[in-house]
């Protein structure tokens, strides 16, 4: 249902009245939780409950904000700095976080989807230049103001694999990827 307010409006199935009431409930987003108040309408007749579009989406935003500020989330505006501060775009963001579809890279700068924990703090070791140069080689993605040929300390694909660039600093990461053929 769609309707922004069944206040007072008629129940056709017995002709009682629908009167606002509120409910607490809990929202499961991303593998995370929240209890909010949700308003719905309830017939005084005959008990006959009705939710909203509108008071549905109002209980989302209320345990979207509520698990954000909980487990300290990047905010859809700080996503989207950090894209751009890094010189990708929304489709090489979602390359560079491979596995996560492009729509839902889109949908985090627009607080569309919450992302979990874990693809916050994949998002959040993209600061490490490092980790960042690592996963955009092996993603393949060129990143505005770069040149599409790898230079020192690029990563190299050799048999499908990945290798981050090899350096003397103990504390550099070592990744490769154990799903290559």
């Amino acid at each position: 249902m769609s309707l922004s307010s069944l206040e007072g409006s008629l129940h056709r199935g017995c002709g009682g009245r629908y009167a606002q009431h509120t409910e607490r409930v809990t929202v499961r987003l991303s593998g995370m939780a929240a209890e909010v108040d949700r308003d719905f309408f309830r017939c005084e007749k005959c008990g006959h409950e009705q939710r909203t579009i509108e008071q549905r989406d109002a209980a989302e935003k209320s345990a979207t904000e509520q698990i954000r500020a909980a487990n300290g989330l990047l905010s859809p505006k700080e996503i989207r700095q950090l894209r751009e501060e890094l010189g990708l775009t929304s489709a090489q963001l979602a390359d560079v976080c491979y596995g996560t579809p492009r729509g839902i890279v889109a949908g985090w700068e627009k607080g569309r989807y919450l992302q979990n924990r874990d693809a916050d703090a994949l998002l959040r070791s993209l600061r490490d230049p490092e980790v960042f140069e690592y996963r955009v080689g092996r993603a393949g993605v060129v990143p505005a103001g770069r040149e599409a040929v790898g230079g020192e300390g690029a990563a190299v694909e050799v048999a499908g694999e990945v290798d981050a660039p090899s350096t003397d600093d103990a504390t550099a990461p070592s990744y490769r990827d154990s799903t290559a053929p």
